[in-house]
């Protein structure tokens, strides 16, 4: 019987309310319920459409004050998703001045299964988001970097931070997590970074945040939490 991408969620979601997070997956395995994922993406499932999901502000329009890099989480489009990206940067910018942030998303696939992965994301995901990091860092040396993800997205952040030169942390001014997947396993921080620098959001009720795959309503809406996150960048930089 063929698996679509719906029998599959289904069955991943019944799987999860009884499993951690850390699931013993062989990357082969990953890799071939990827499949499976990106045919069903690409017949439109599992995707949550908006508009205004997208910021490339750096990479496009070079250098500012502040450069805020955000990872989106699984199944968004664009690179900020719809919430609580562009909201997090809606009142960032309200807060600090347009012509004072550029606001930059990570390119990443943000695929369902990913998640299964050691660390909580594709390590070449990480990569490429430290790689982000760095060539901001390296070209905007006066610029305040702050680091943002949700979900899988936060994933992304504690792997691409965690491994980072030292001189490229001494650059990112802060970091916030919404809806942190790598809360629990990485004790409420981000491992080799500054804790005082650092705030994860979580709702109440949020079992993501407890290091399980049980998605409920509480792992959603995070973008009522943006003033939380605004309010502590603005103290930081």
């Amino acid at each position: 019987m063929k698996l679509t991408l719906l029998s599959f969620s289904a069955t991943l979601a019944a799987f999860a309310a009884a499993s951690p997070l850390t699931l013993n997956y062989s990357q082969d395995e990953i890799a071939r319920l990827k499949g499976i994922q990106l045919s069903g993406a690409s017949s439109g499932f599992q995707r949550r459409q908006s508009a205004g999901t997208t910021a490339n502000e750096f990479l496009e329009g070079g250098c500012k004050d502040v450069i805020f890099i955000f990872a989106r989480g699984s199944t968004q489009d664009g690179n900020i998703g719809d919430d609580p990206g562009p909201q997090t940067i809606d009142q960032l910018k309200a807060a600090l001045g347009t012509d004072t942030v550029a606001a930059q998303g990570v390119d990443y696939p943000a695929l369902l299964l990913d998640n299964l992965r050691e660390g909580g994301c594709d390590p070449e995901d990480a990569d490429n988001m430290r790689a982000l990091i760095t060539q901001a860092a390296t070209e905007c040396p006066s610029s305040k970097l702050v680091v943002s993800g949700y979900s899988q997205g936060a994933a992304l952040v504690h792997r691409s931070v965690e491994s980072a030169e030292e001189s490229v942390k001494n650059l990112i001014y802060a970091i916030v997590t919404y809806g942190d997947t790598q809360k629990a396993q990485d004790d409420g921080q981000v491992p080799n970074f500054d804790a005082s620098k650092t705030l994860i959001l979580c709702h109440d009720g949020d079992e993501v945040c407890e290091g399980t795959l049980i998605i409920t309503d509480a792992h959603s809406g995070y973008s009522d939490l943006a003033p939380d996150a605004v309010d502590f960048i603005t103290s930081k930089v």
